[in-house]
């Protein structure tokens, strides 16, 4: 149970946070060159100076100006679409056993079990509890003997928890549906450039008639390659391709190390988490929401005193709490 219970939180958690990790976001966000900004004024305002308002850009020429000021963006691409394709990797293994609504729904059998199991062995564990804590002397509370509580458990029959067909077929349905947005996205860095000068430039029966950067005729030049080194020759966005935006090489680890961390969840190991909060819940632990989250504090005495007091009581309180357990047993017999 808890190698299920490991293996499908680790992988739940990891989905998560590569879902909600901010390279994207980040790397929309990098930084514009000067020669991007002139270029960007050339394409878009000046056919208007030269009396060419009505024509729109050309589409090799849109696509190079585009192209020149998203080559940074563009060497996403490759560890981008890595992550995408983990990311559909580990959405489909929610499917397969252990799924998370299947490890879910069984907790409460297991639980039974345990304390079934428990009482199976009350004469073992009393044994131990006695042997380790010393024996309390006679109850007076009038509680019921090993024997009145064994025979009472024997007409405890194991409830079936099984997964909820509704449930299942939700969480099924969210999980293709993620999918499919996550294939739709798969080529997004790549694919920016054309899809920005789709609205912006002339169609395809009007290249002989466009705003090609200096008249409205067609536009001769190749269109470059996708990513930063292919860019030496742009006819239209100078760049030094020996100079990075060092943001988007941040980000491209960053989408390296995510991919690696999915791959291990997939694998059912633990992965090292990096919590955005210093609350001792952690972030994902469900114990609180955002900013409405209440910060407790770690520690309410010091570590040294905190040690001191519970090397005291440890022993105590462990043998209240195995004393404890018979009368949980009763309880869920009731």
């Amino acid at each position: 149970m808890k190698a299920k219970l490991i293996r499908a939180f680790v992988t739940a958690r990891s989905f998560v946070q590569g879902h909600h990790r901010r390279g994207g976001q980040e790397g929309l966000a990098g930084s514009s060159s000067p020669e991007c900004t002139k270029a960007l004024m050339k394409l878009v305002y000046c056919p208007h100076c030269r009396g060419t308002a009505s024509s729109k850009p050309c589409s090799n020429y849109c696509s190079n100006v585009m192209k020149g000021c998203l080559a940074n963006q563009a060497d996403l691409d490759p560890e981008w679409q890595n992550l995408i394709d983990t990311m559909i990797q580990v959405a489909s293994s929610f499917s397969t056993e252990p799924s998370l609504d299947v490890v879910l729904s069984s907790i409460p059998a297991r639980i039974y079990e345990a304390v079934h199991f428990l009482q199976e062995n009350l004469d073992k564990f009393t044994d131990k509890v006695y042997q380790t804590c010393g024996n309390p002397g006679e109850l007076g509370t009038g509680s019921p003997s090993v024997h009145e509580q064994r025979k009472k458990s024997s007409s405890l029959t194991a409830s079936e928890y099984k997964p909820s067909p509704t449930a299942g077929l939700r969480l099924e349905m969210q999980v293709s549906d993620l999918s499919s947005k996550l294939r739709e996205m798969r080529q997004y860095w790549i694919q920016l450039p054309v899809a920005l000068c789709s609205k912006l430039a002339a169609g395809g029966a009007n290249q002989e008639k466009c705003w090609n950067g200096v008249t409205k005729a067609r536009y001769l030049p190749e269109v470059m390659g996708d990513g930063l080194a292919n860019q030496i020759n742009n006819p239209e966005v100078e760049l030094d391709i020996t100079k990075p935006d060092m943001t988007i090489r941040q980000q491209i680890m960053q989408l390296k190390i995510m991919s690696n961390r999915l791959k291990n969840a997939m694998e059912g190991n633990d992965v090292d988490f990096q919590d955005a909060s210093d609350d001792i819940s952690g972030s994902g632990s469900g114990m609180c929401f955002g900013v409405q989250c209440h910060r407790n504090r770690a520690f309410d005495y010091s570590p040294d005193t905190t040690r001191s007091r519970g090397a005291a009581t440890f022993q105590t309180r462990l043998c209240g709490l195995l004393l404890l357990l018979p009368l949980a047993s009763l309880l869920l017999q009731r």
